[in-house]
C-alpha cells in the first residue's frame, strides 16, 4: 500500500515537471494573444512663434479597433478586426505611416456613423498631456470629441495607434502619440440681434451687400443705398418732365407754323376777294338793265 503511493506521487511528480518545462516554451514558440497590458499617452500642442503651446482642455476618446496577436520570436504584430469594425477590415499591419493616416479618417468617420462606443475617454491636462493606462495591446482609435473654446481654431486629425509599438525593432508597451493639428480660423456667423433672437435672414443679405460695397455697418450701407436710390428717382423724375415739356413745346411750334403760313393767308384772302369782286359785278349788271314799261 505505502509503496503504491510512493509510485503514485514519483508520477505525478514526474507530469508537474513535464508540464513546467513544456508548457514555457510552447508560449514563447507560439503565437498568441498577449497577456500583458500597455498605455498611450498623448502629447496634445502646436508650434506658435517658435514656442510649443499646449491646447489644454479637450476631450479625448479611445476605441478598440482590432486586437493584438503578438509573435515573440520576431517581435511581430499582427491584428484581429473587432466586429463593429469588420466592415472596414483590411490587413493592418501592412499599412505605413500614409496609409494608416488614411485609415484612420476612414475608421473615424465608420465609428461615429454607426455609433461605436469607445471604451476610455479623458480630457488634457494644463500640459496638455493625455493618459490612457493599462490597455491590452491591440489597434486603437483615437479622436478627439470634446473642444475647448480656447482651441476652437484648431482642428485635429484621428490617429490609429498600436500597443505595442515596434520601435527600433524593439516592442514597446508604453506608446506616445503626437496628435496632428492644423490652424483652421473660425469665419465669424451672425449673432443674435436685440433682445437675444435670431439675427432675421434679411438683415443677414443686408449685412452681405454692405460688406461687398465695403461698409463696415449695414446701417452705413443702407443709408448710402437710399441715398443713391432717391438721386436716382430725382434724376429719372426730372428726365421725365423736360421730356414732356420739350414734347409740349414742338406741339405748340407746329401748331403756330401751320395756323399763320402766309401761302396759306395769301391763297385764302385772293379767293375772298374773288368772290367779292364776283357779287360786285353781279350788282353792278342788275342795275344797268333798262326799265320797261307795262
Amino acid at each position: 500500500m505505502r509503496k503504491d503511493v510512493i509510485t503514485s506521487m514519483r508520477n505525478a511528480a514526474a507530469v508537474l515537471l513535464a508540464c513546467a518545462i513544456v508548457l514555457p516554451c510552447f508560449a514563447w514558440c507560439s503565437p498568441a494573444y498577449a497577456s500583458v497590458s500597455g498605455s498611450i499617452e498623448l502629447s496634445c500642442g502646436i508650434e506658435r512663434a517658435g514656442e510649443h503651446v499646449a491646447l489644454a482642455g479637450d476631450g479625448y476618446a479611445l476605441t478598440k479597433v482590432a486586437s493584438a496577436e503578438i509573435d515573440g520570436t520576431s517581435a511581430s504584430v499582427s491584428y484581429v478586426t473587432e466586429k463593429a469594425f469588420s466592415g472596414i477590415d483590411r490587413n493592418w499591419a501592412a499599412l505605413d505611416g500614409a496609409g494608416l493616416r488614411t485609415a484612420a479618417h476612414e475608421v473615424f468617420a465608420h465609428a461615429e456613423k454607426q455609433g461605436v462606443k469607445p471604451q476610455a475617454t479623458a480630457y488634457a491636462d494644463a500640459a496638455g498631456k493625455v493618459t490612457f493606462p493599462s490597455f491590452e495591446p491591440g489597434l486603437y482609435l483615437i479622436g478627439r470629441f470634446d473642444v475647448a473654446p480656447a482651441n476652437a481654431e484648431y482642428s485635429c486629425d484621428p490617429a490609429l495607434v498600436s500597443v505595442p509599438a515596434t520601435i527600433g525593432g524593439v516592442l514597446t508597451y508604453t506608446v506616445e502619440v503626437t496628435p496632428k493639428f492644423e490652424h483652421d480660423p473660425l469665419t465669424p456667423g451672425p449673432g443674435p440681434s436685440e433682445g437675444g433672437k435670431p439675427a432675421d435672414p434679411l438683415d443677414q443679405l443686408a449685412d452681405k451687400v454692405a460688406g461687398a460695397l465695403g461698409f463696415a455697418k449695414t446701417s452705413d450701407g443702407m443709408f448710402a443705398l437710399a441715398c443713391a436710390a432717391a438721386l436716382c428717382a430725382f434724376a429719372a423724375v426730372a428726365l421725365l418732365m423736360w421730356r414732356r415739356r420739350a414734347t409740349a413745346l414742338a406741339g405748340a411750334h407746329a401748331a403756330g407754323a401751320k395756323r399763320f403760313d402766309p401761302s396759306a393767308a395769301s391763297a385764302s384772302d385772293a379767293s375772298a376777294a374773288a368772290k367779292r369782286a364776283e357779287a360786285f359785278a353781279d350788282d353792278c349788271g342788275s342795275d344797268s338793265e333798262p326799265h320797261t314799261k307795262a
